[in-house]
Parts: structure tokens; C-alpha cells; sequence
């Protein structure tokens, strides 16, 4: 039984890192700033101050982030780290991975579905709308 709790927490602690990771990174690579108020990362993070606050010394202590101003009351700011920016990119690019092929209309001479030997198909299955309206003009 004690075995899955530990690993209950295990997991739960690796979804946290996680989260707190992605959002530092998004809000740094939106320009939104390089440190995030406690405040703004609660209700970004839908969690209790009590159980972010556990993650956090837990995520301070591993280096990944770190918290400027105010030591453990909630008017302090956190940002990355270092080794928690490639950390946090590195889970961002996993995360993300499949949406950042080319779209629909996009694609080039390498498009296995449009091309063959460097000459565009007809019936390319990316730019349908575009084949679609030239055989009605």
C-alpha cells in the first residue's frame, strides 16, 4: 500500500513541476515577464497557496526555479532558473511537438502527400482548397 502512495506522490509531484515549468516558460516566451507573481501562478495553476507553495520549495530545491522578494509569504515572485528554462523547453517542445508542423496549405517539395519526386500532386491532400477552386475557375 505504501508503495502506492510514494509513487502516487511521485507522480503527482512530476504533473506539478510540469505545469509550474510550462507556465514560467509560456508567460517568459509571451513576454509577460521573467518572474511571475505567487499571486497570478495560483490562479494560473487552478491550485491552492498551501499546495503550490509545497511545489515550489520542492521545484527551488531541485534548481529550477527560484523566488525573488519575500521569502515564503505569498508577495513573492518566481522565475526560472538556468537548468529549469531547459528543462521547461525541453517539455514545452514535447508537449507541443505535433502542432508545430506546417498547416494546411503550408507544406513544401518534402510533403509526402503533395509531392512526388519534387512535382505537385493534383489530388494534394494539403492544399484541397486551392485544387478544389481551380478546377471551378
Amino acid at each position: 500500500m505504501e508503495d502506492n502512495h510514494n509513487a502516487n506522490q511521485e507522480l503527482n509531484a512530476l504533473f506539478w513541476k510540469e505545469e509550474i515549468l510550462q507556465v514560467l516558460y509560456w508567460m517568459e516566451g509571451e513576454e509577460l515577464g521573467e518572474e511571475i507573481s505567487f499571486e497570478k501562478l495560483v490562479a494560473l495553476l487552478n491550485t491552492s497557496s498551501d499546495h503550490l507553495q509545497k511545489q515550489l520549495v520542492r521545484n527551488e530545491e531541485a534548481g529550477l526555479i527560484k523566488r525573488n522578494s519575500g521569502a515564503h509569504n505569498e508577495t513573492f515572485t518566481v522565475g526560472l532558473t538556468p537548468a529549469g528554462k531547459k528543462e521547461a523547453g525541453l517539455i514545452f517542445k514535447n508537449a507541443f511537438e505535433g502542432m508545430q508542423k506546417a498547416g494546411h496549405g503550408e507544406c513544401g517539395p518534402d510533403c509526402e502527400f503533395c509531392y512526388q519526386d519534387g512535382e505537385k500532386l493534383e489530388n494534394c491532400v494539403h492544399n484541397c482548397a486551392e485544387n478544389h477552386a481551380h478546377k471551378y475557375h
